[in-house]
């Protein structure tokens, strides 16, 4: 598993200034999605510990992963990086490659976990309803 710690140490780093809406240090999302997303293998559990890197951190480039770690971890993190404002049509992309569906839908359940908010703003929820459609959306995958 060492690819697995360098992942590890990599994404602390990274995201160690870094904090969620609940001002807990971000790292801990990470952690808790690749904890149950119900995945064992190293290479699946280094894309759900990273899969918020190249989004977060554009610093880090998919060469880097692919160089620093290898191409299927470079690739499933890619395709979970949101690119564009469409999430939709960015769901139905995760969709088509269901070896990343269960990080999506662990990430997803932990960013509509109403308990790591401060309290729920109108933006809040028509975010958890966007989050909602692409749960129901990929559970079916």
């Amino acid at each position: 598993m060492k690819l697995l710690a360098k992942m590890l140490a990599l994404v602390a780093t990274k995201f160690q200034d870094k904090l969620d809406r609940q001002s807990k240090p971000y790292f801990l999302h990470c952690l808790h999605v690749m904890q149950t997303c119900g995945l064992k293998d190293e290479n699946s559990l280094c894309i759900a510990i990273g899969h918020d890197i190249l989004e977060d951190c554009p610093e880090i480039t998919y060469e880097f992963l692919k160089n620093e770690f290898n191409p299927i971890i470079a690739l499933g993190i890619d395709r979970l990086t949101k690119r564009s404002d469409d999430y939709d049509r960015y769901t139905k992309e995760v969709a088509m490659f269901p070896e990343i569906v269960p990080i999506k839908l662990a990430d997803l359940r932990h960013n509509m976990d109403a308990s790591r908010l401060k309290g729920l703003t109108k933006k809040d929820i028509d975010r958890m309803e966007k989050y909602m459609r692409a749960y129901t959306y990929l559970s079916k995958i």
